[in-house]
């Protein structure tokens, strides 16, 4: 039986988790190859590959078949040094997970990560990490980062054969009874997607039929949702997707794979997925692979195929007409003073420039912090009121009461459009 997207689901969701080697059939013909050939030139071609420190753009870049060498030397060898220099104070759980995914991915072992004559053990310090996610958990009923991170601590742990109770990191993804592990204001798909990653390898571990049993029940029901939260070939949203694809892939569900990654290679030339985190979601789907593959790369046997991009600048053009759209930040705390402000900015400009503009106009309502990540900027607070997970607070991103499915840096706005950020709970 295959199932549309496009059509709702309902009634019993037939569901036969997969064993042993992991193999999928899902993945972009050799007559679309060349539209992800253009995505990796773009991705090897940017800035944030070529001198940050993103473990997912590595992952994606192993898992591709095509390859630029030197590229992925360079950026293995930059998250090496900052690993060893930095890791141990500085890293959440979840970024310690994503490093180890990509030394797995760039055939290293992540328990002798070296650089400058020092080594860090990355499989032991999660260990640790994972630890104080639990007790955090258990003292505040949240992580102390969240639940998707977590889940990445699970799935790293799990592919790098670390120590730690698969019995019980498999009862902690399971769903809770009201269900708020996977929900950030509305159900989050990535949560869910990474969450049955990491229980489809803890499945493959050797586990009592009783929690085996509970795994499948657990997968299930995320899976029922992830198709819940999704229309027409989109599941959840364009940027969660390529997470989705992966996870529907290793669950055993039969569906049609093939419209999803059909609306993923039209959108990218569309530059949907120009940033290069964007970008690193889907590249392992259009391969028909996943993170359960990492393991398994065999690293000698890479071409050098891909090539850096070089751009000519343009000409210079007359400015973009000016839009302007209704601004607004609120949040039901006492001290807090709700506000709107008409803000006029260059067609073309992100909400986080609508953020910076209504700042310099009224400091006492609109200032605000962030910090960057790799999705660009994310907003921790507004009039020093910031978000906190152990109370499950976040600011919201909102476009006419429409939660946004991106961050303020990457979302372009429109002439008259109300935009709202909002102190939320989840």
């Amino acid at each position: 039986m295959m199932l549309s997207l496009a059509i709702p689901l309902a009634g019993f969701l037939f569901l036969v988790l997969p064993t042993g080697g992991l193999c999928y059939g899902c993945a972009v013909t050799e007559e679309e190859r060349p539209q992800l050939i253009f995505l990796l030139n773009k991705v090897i071609s940017s800035e944030d590959t070529r001198t940050g420190l993103n473990p997912s753009i590595l992952i994606a870049l192993r898992q591709a078949r095509n390859h630029n060498r030197n590229v992925e030397e360079n950026l293995l060898q930059r998250l090496s040094q900052d690993a060893v220099s930095h890791a141990k104070e500085s890293y959440s759980s979840g970024k310690v997970a994503l490093n180890i995914m990509a030394q797995l991915a760039s055939c290293v072992n992540p328990r002798h990560v070296s650089s400058s004559s020092s080594t860090i053990n990355l499989v032991r310090l999660l260990e640790q990490k994972y630890q104080d996610e639990l007790q955090n958990l258990n003292k505040y009923q949240a992580p102390l980062t969240s639940f998707y991170q977590l889940s990445l601590d699970v799935l790293a742990l799990c592919l790098a054969e670390g120590n730690f109770s698969t019995a019980e990191a498999a009862n902690l993804l399971k769903p809770d009874k009201d269900k708020k592990k996977y929900y950030l204001g509305n159900f989050s798909v990535d949560t869910a997607a990474v969450s049955i990653l990491a229980q489809v390898c803890l499945k493959n571990k050797t586990l009592t039929p009783k929690v085996r049993h509970n795994i499948a029940k657990s997968v299930k029901w995320l899976v029922q949702q992830i198709l819940n939260h999704s229309h027409d070939e989109v599941l959840g949203n364009l940027y969660s997707t390529g997470l989705a694809i992966q996870a529907l892939t290793v669950s055993g569900i039969q569906w049609n794979c093939r419209e999803s990654l059909k609306m993923i290679l039209d959108q990218i030339h569309k530059g949907t997925f120009d940033l290069p985190m964007a970008a690193s979601q889907i590249i392992p789907s259009l391969e028909g692979r996943t993170y359960l593959n990492v393991t398994g790369l065999n690293c000698s046997a890479d071409k050098d195929d891909l090539d850096i991009i070089t751009t000519t600048p343009s000409p210079p053009t007359s400015p973009p007409p000016c839009i302007c759209v209704n601004y607004t930040v609120s949040a039901k705390v006492k001290t807090f003073i709700n506000g709107t402000i008409p803000v006029h900015v260059p067609q073309g400009s992100s909400l986080f420039d609508v953020m910076k503009v209504a700042q310099d106009k009224n400091w006492n309502i609109f200032r605000f912090t962030y910090e960057n990540s790799s999705w660009g900027p994310y907003i921790t607070s507004v009039q020093e009121l910031m978000a906190d997970n152990n109370q499950r607070t976040y600011w919201q991103l909102l476009s006419g009461n429409i939660p946004l499915d991106r961050g303020a840096g990457n979302y372009i706005v429109s002439d008259k459009e109300r935009l709202e950020v909002r102190y939320s709970k989840y």
